[in-house]
């Protein structure tokens, strides 16, 4: 535990994470065409136990393929019900890219430099407790369709950039 109260309340604000839950997004997209179902989707453990460096899980995730990709902290204090989603995001296939390396990049380019602060904050304060969950997808088409419609919908707080303008407007407009 902490020193004293002050510290632990320093502590905790430092790991306040805000969601905006607005259901009138949750149906906005025909999202039909991907399997939501995450019991579907591949899911490993990211980072190690210590935090430091990668789960030796990261080689399931395929070197060749795109597709969507979900950062999420989980507690395991009510196992399946105390998953927070964190970050949505997409790896189209390329020559350079798959999910593999894209999922690898978050800890090996962004965490270890200042050019994605909130990268750093997810992997700095739940390192430890966060997983990766992914689903293959064939068409890079799709796989951008997807990622703008789940970022437009869910507005998880770890991506800095929503795609609709509209409603990137309407956050600003309220942000303190």
């Amino acid at each position: 535990m902490q020193d004293s109260a002050f510290e632990l309340a320093e502590n905790i604000d430092k790991k306040r994470v805000l969601y905006k839950l607005h259901q009138p997004m949750w149906y906005m997209y025909d999202l039909s065409a991907i399997d939501l179902n995450l019991e579907n989707w591949t899911t490993i453990k990211y980072m190690n136990d210590s935090g430091d460096d990668f789960h030796e899980d990261i080689d399931q995730v395929p070197n060749n393929s795109g597709g969507i990709y979900l950062f999420s902290i989980k507690c395991p204090l009510i196992p399946g019900m105390t998953d927070f989603p964190a970050y949505i995001g997409r790896a189209k296939l390329t020559e350079g890219q798959s999910i593999r390396k894209r999922c690898r990049e978050y800890f090996t380019k962004w965490f270890r430099s200042d050019e994605r602060p909130k990268i750093t904050r997810l992997i700095n304060y739940w390192g430890k407790d966060l997983y990766l969950s992914f689903i293959e997808i064939e068409e890079n088409d799709d796989i951008v369709h997807f990622e703008k419609y789940l970022i437009n919908s869910l507005l998880l707080p770890f991506n800095d950039k929503i795609p609709d303008k509209e409603i990137q407007d309407a956050i600003k407009a309220f942000q303190q």
